[in-house]
């Protein structure tokens, strides 16, 4: 398995991204803390698993964690 196969980009989680902040902020570009580049949110990107974690795609770094939880359970 290659690399690539491992992550999408952020357009991929563009609807958990819209849930958590309450719009599309994937064309929202936003300034690496560790190289300083600028890119769009859904350029970065985004592995899944037990949540999301959508990383700068220059150098790697983790720009967003989002933990994904269990709807509540009817009782």
């Amino acid at each position: 398995m290659s690399e690539t196969q491992l992550w999408l980009d952020g357009n991929a989680v563009a609807g958990l991204l819209a849930e958590v902040f309450e719009a599309d902020v994937t064309a929202t570009v936003r300034t690496c803390s560790s190289c300083n580049r600028d890119h769009a949110i859904g350029a970065h990107r985004a592995y899944r698993g037990a949540g999301v974690v959508l990383r700068c795609p220059s150098c790697g770094a983790v720009a967003v964690r989002i933990c994904l939880s269990p709807e509540p359970r009817a009782t």
